[in-house]
């Protein structure tokens, strides 16, 4: 007979972590969520035990949503974010099973058994099922559900996807917009990027490049036709409802009613950002996509993207959401390159200081 887990969950606030999962929880500010958790005093020394406790680890697991674990004379309290509290309470449970079926603290079986609960909610709970794109968006991370559930419930007009490429930002950012203006919040949704000079490229006259369409949109217009499809696509450009746009053309011009996507910030410069966010009219949102670390600017030239978020630090203007390097969810040889990049940066800076 197959053992059960020796855990009992009690919460007035939440309904049992057996049921699905919210998906539109903010990882912005709200009330903490608590939730006590009875756990047998054999298992509940081994869940608090050691720096790298399983306690500690279910905190890492559930990031950027927020959760405490503390001991309680009967079991454990978790406090925080509801998506993070429930899972937290899921992990518990298979925990247990962990230690029953084990008889030991056994790190990867622990790290598989959190791992694993991430991996089905991500799966079977927590896929955006939204109007305007052809199939469920799968998040692949808890930090993709937390970016696109901030752009699709966002509070500010202005929203930062900032982290290293391959996490998916550019991907969520369009996928929210097509919803939004499926289901008329926007009239119409602009995509737009800076155009990068290639080694050896004239440009006559030398704004050409800001206000062309050229080959360096076909990233872009890709994640179009992989949300919505080709002919939806056609569709919505036809009407006006679906634009890519070179940057240049957002000089001059204010857009109201209008989702507005610009990726690849980082290669702007101080100046065209500027030009770029101050074309927020009423009743649109920005979000904005990049990775301050890296740019394709000319040797001295400073990074808008950097700018910026150094302007808005400590203020209310925005909404920022930073994707991590373990994020990048392209390949495991993209993450790890990504990963060697960065810590490569991070010694040259160390050693340039």
């Amino acid at each position: 007979m197959a053992m059960q887990p020796a855990v009992e969950v009690h919460s007035s606030e939440l309904s049992s972590h057996s049921e699905g999962l919210e998906v539109n929880s903010h990882p912005g500010p709200t009330a903490a969520l608590v939730h006590n958790v009875d756990v047998p005093l054999h298992h509940l020394e081994r869940l608090f035990l050691g720096s790298n406790a399983p306690a500690r680890r279910l905190e890492l697991a559930v990031r950027p949503y927020r959760l405490k674990v503390t001991e309680q004379p009967r079991g454990a309290r978790l406090i925080g974010d509801e998506l993070a509290v429930m899972l937290a309470g899921r992990m518990i449970e298979r925990i247990a099973t962990t230690f029953q079926s084990t008889g030991g603290v056994d790190d990867a079986r622990i790290a598989d058994a959190i791992s694993s609960v991430v991996h089905v909610a991500l799966k079977r709970d927590l896929a955006f099922r939204l109007i305007g794109l052809r199939q469920p968006l799968r998040p692949v991370s808890l930090s993709q559900v937390a970016f696109m559930n901030a752009i699709l419930h966002a509070e500010h007009a202005l929203t930062f996807g900032i982290g290293p490429t391959g996490t998916g930002k550019t991907h969520l950012a369009v996928a929210a917009g097509l919803n939004h203006v499926a289901e008329s919040r926007f009239k119409s949704m602009i995509i737009t990027k800076p155009h990068v000079r290639m080694e050896g490229e004239i440009l006559t006259p030398e704004t050409r490049a800001d206000v062309a369409y050229d080959d360096q949109f076909a990233p872009i217009e890709d994640v179009l036709h992989d949300l919505a499809g080709h002919d939806e696509v056609r569709r919505l450009s036809n009407l006006g409802m679906v634009e890519v746009m070179p940057l240049g053309r957002l000089r001059g011009r204010t857009f109201n009613e209008t989702f507005i996507v610009i990726d690849e910030a980082q290669n702007m410069t101080v100046r065209k950002m500027r030009m770029a966010v101050t074309r927020v009219g009423r009743a649109s949102r920005m979000v904005i996509t990049g990775d301050p670390t890296q740019h394709d600017l000319p040797p001295g030239e400073i990074s808008g993207l950097g700018h910026l978020l150094h302007l808005i630090e400590g203020s209310d203007l925005a909404f920022v959401h930073q994707f991590q390097t373990e994020e990048v969810i392209r390949t495991d040889l993209v993450a790890r390159l990504e990963a060697l990049y960065s810590r490569d940066q991070a010694s040259n800076a160390l050693a340039a200081a």
